[in-house]
């Protein structure tokens, strides 16, 4: 016999569009394929200790599981590129704990710290804008580029993260004479650089002519790094472009000090720990 709480289990609090358009998506990723009116719950409690869940964060888990919570018409979250993730768990947020989040920045010019409420609502429909496709052209070929997916995303950063802490490790590490803690430095930051390469060339989709196009990964990274430098130059600066057309809308703030009124712009960070968990989310400053 069901229980009449049944009757008040969570329901979908608001619906929402994936700024892809699904355009990278199969039925594996979403259901039906289905990237319109996706339904969107509050977290429950288990989504909560989630992302109070260090390891799980680190990892990336805590937000996967928490998406398939959350949004069950998603099947695979790892799949998913990486300004959907962002939209979502914007989305996710606002079922949650409502539209208003208060967010606590810095002027850049007095160093006044201001507080202020802004409106998820209004910042996800930002996302309407975000450009699905990019490409770009040097002589006769065409780079056409795709965002990375969650996986990607994470697996790079959980690298670059270990790159850095060997990097500490080194440097602290009384055993080492200078010489050795040079030639370990100089490995790391080898792979460091190797790293920045794979990522760059990780967001190549194609790489096509008039006629022909070549999609096997492996053979266009063996064109990229062993051509000219201008391939390469002109992936990292497109990559660097889009990564910043991709990123969370910037937030306008006025300095709550009347002597400086200054207006500057502030970019809201997902550290999804703050984001979920803490009372401000603290955004770093951006030049105005």
């Amino acid at each position: 016999m069901s229980s009449f709480l049944q009757s008040y289990q969570r329901q979908p609090k608001l619906f929402v569009d994936l700024p892809s358009k699904g355009k990278y998506y199969d039925e594996s990723v979403i259901e039906d394929g289905q990237y319109v009116q996706i339904p969107v719950f509050g977290m429950n409690a288990m989504d909560e200790i989630m992302f109070k869940t260090p390891d799980a964060l680190f990892g990336g888990e805590a937000t996967s599981q928490v998406i398939r919570s959350c949004i069950p018409t998603i099947k695979e979250p790892w799949k998913l590129v990486g300004f959907d993730i962002d939209y979502i768990l914007i989305a996710i947020r606002i079922a949650t704990y409502g539209d208003n989040m208060p967010v606590m920045t810095t002027c850049t010019k007095c160093a006044e710290k201001t507080e202020n409420n802004i409106s998820l609502t209004r910042m996800i429909q930002s996302y309407e804008t975000f450009p699905v496709d990019h490409s770009f052209d040097i002589d006769e070929l065409t780079f056409h580029l795709k965002p990375l997916t969650y996986k990607q995303m994470t697996d790079f950063s959980v690298e670059n993260y270990t790159h850095e802490r060997q990097l500490i490790q080194v440097a602290q590490d009384v055993n080492l004479t200078d010489d050795e803690k040079n030639n370990a430095t100089k490995e790391i930051y080898n792979r460091i650089n190797d790293l920045n390469l794979r990522v760059a060339i990780s967001y190549i989709k194609s790489v096509s002519n008039s006629t022909e196009s070549e999609t096997d990964l492996a053979a266009i990274t063996q064109f990229v790094t062993q051509n000219d430098a201008i391939f390469y130059n002109k992936l990292k600066e497109s990559v660097f472009e889009l990564s910043n057309r991709w990123r969370v809308p910037k937030i306008s703030v006025q300095c709550a000090n009347e002597e400086c009124n200054h207006e500057y712009q502030s970019k809201v960070e997902l550290d999804y720990s703050n984001f979920f968990g803490l009372k401000f989310l603290h955004s770093r400053n951006l030049i105005s």
